[in-house]
């Protein structure tokens, strides 16, 4: 019975925390999609794009969920909190949850790295897929982004040559 108000506590305590980063403006902005598979044990795997300080940065995911069954393709778009560099961006997220998809299903997702970083998720998703488990996911930057080009004189005299 001790244990009761102590969890109740933690829980609360993690939920302002979660709402209180979610009364600020968020840092950045993401998109991505992934494709699971699993029967006991799934898989994940996906790409998207991180848009922070006005720079696009490509990024790769993957995921592993237990107590999972089913296929699906999931197309995600988010708010990203609490993010100061990019670095801190990659790593990895934890995930609990409880979810049926029959066909087309979607909801909402709430992610922490340990860096404190905050992933706010909208889904959608594609397929047949029951999960009663959790698991996580591995979020790695896949390049820096590249600036724009610049056209040198050289470039532009070769591009006009016939």
């Amino acid at each position: 019975m001790r244990f009761a108000p102590v969890v109740l506590t933690l829980m609360l305590a993690m939920g302002a925390n979660t709402a209180l980063a979610q009364d600020s403006q968020p840092d950045g902005s993401l998109e991505f999609s992934s494709t699971s598979f699993g029967l006991l044990f799934g898989y994940s795997q996906g790409r998207g794009t991180l848009l922070f300080q006005g720079r696009q940065y490509p990024f790769s995911v993957s995921g592993i969920k237990v107590a999972t069954l089913g296929v699906s393709q999931a197309n995600a778009l988010g708010q990203v909190y609490r993010l100061q560099e990019v670095t801190d961006f990659a790593g990895n997220y934890a995930v609990i949850e409880g979810s049926l998809t029959l066909v087309q299903g979607g909801g909402s997702t709430l992610l922490r790295n340990g860096k404190g970083v905050t992933l706010y998720l909208q889904n959608l998703q594609y397929g047949l897929d029951l999960t009663l488990g959790g698991g996580g996911i591995s979020i790695t930057l896949d390049d820096e982004p590249e600036p724009a080009a610049e056209s040198s004189p050289a470039v532009m005299e070769k591009a006009s040559t016939p």
